[in-house]
């Protein structure tokens, strides 16, 4: 199949089936992170964007080049969100300074027990979310404090003065702050 059009037309009639393949797939993790659709919707965008690579044999082979992007994508997915959390359950140990102070206290420090635990990773995913809806630099400048980055660290590694880190990362905070309360007041 040499025609791109064609291509495209059959990635796109897959859509049903892989909604399906993706709810079945992607586990409770990702689908409180990632809807369904919209994660079956970038598999769509991501077979398109690899088609060109893709040599037609026969439906069978389409098929498993198509469900081999959607478990990558996944994959990816998973990754991503892994790494956020992360960050996120290190952000929220920076809250426990006044550096960053997302507003939420240390349950954990207080009191034990699987509701504290349930409500703790319940924070971390908040906190990933919120790092997750923050613009590229302002999620750089946050992992870098959480990384442990002197604003001179930072400064060089962006090729930038010390001075523009330090501003940068006080409004980088003060957004993850703004963006972790509207996650927070959404969960419900």
């Amino acid at each position: 199949m040499s025609d791109r059009a064609e291509l495209e037309r059959r990635i796109a009639q897959q859509r049903a089936e892989l909604l399906r393949f993706v709810e079945r797939r992607a586990g409770g993790a990702l689908i409180r992170m990632e809807t369904p659709e919209d994660l079956t919707q970038d598999v769509l965008a991501r077979a398109l964007r690899h088609a060109g690579s893709f040599v037609w044999r026969d439906e069978a082979g389409f098929r498993a080049w198509l469900f081999e992007v959607a478990r990558n994508h996944l994959e990816d997915r998973r990754a991503h969100w892994s790494a956020l959390k992360r960050a996120g359950a290190q952000a929220l140990r920076l809250g426990d300074t006044d550096e960053l102070n997302l507003g939420v206290d240390d349950l954990a420090a207080s009191v034990t027990g699987p509701s504290t635990f349930a409500a703790r990773r319940e924070q971390v995913g908040l906190a990933a979310k919120a790092l997750a809806l923050l613009l590229p630099r302002d999620r750089e400048l946050i992992e870098g404090l959480v990384d442990g980055l002197t604003a001179a660290q930072h400064a060089e590694r962006l090729g930038t003065s010390t001075a523009l880190v330090e501003s940068a990362r006080k409004r980088a905070l003060e957004r993850l702050r703004k963006t972790f309360r509207l996650v927070l007041g959404q969960r419900g």
